[in-house]
């Protein structure tokens, strides 16, 4: 599993054969592929003081995001992100103070 997922992000190169994700070639495509996927690690990579929100906008903009798309659409994709892990009211709280499902819920908004 771990060398499949390593592959399909682009984190190693494959050896022999190839693999598509959304129709787009791991070998070929991998910046294409890597604006439209992310990925939940087994363990949590959180920092303890930013807050729900602070995470995903850092994220956003390790991503690239703020440089791609108008800030407003940013925030409203931060937003949806927050509402979609039902995370809206734990927004401002730190990580740190989070219980471990809702730091789950952070890790997929951050993916």
């Amino acid at each position: 599993k771990t060398t499949t997922i390593s592959m399909l992000t682009g984190m190693i190169a494959p050896t022999e054969g190839y693999a598509t994700v959304g129709g787009k070639d791991i070998r070929t495509d991998m910046p294409s592929i890597r604006q439209e996927i992310g990925i939940c690690l087994q363990h949590d990579c959180l920092f303890p003081l930013l807050t729900v929100r602070e995470h995903i906008r850092f994220f956003a903009r390790v991503k690239g995001m703020y440089a791609k798309l108008p800030r407003q659409e940013v925030e409203e994709q931060i937003d949806r992100s927050i509402q979609d892990v039902a995370l809206h009211e734990k927004r401002d709280t730190y990580s740190k103070n989070l219980s471990g499902g809702m730091k789950r819920k952070l890790s997929v908004a951050i993916a």
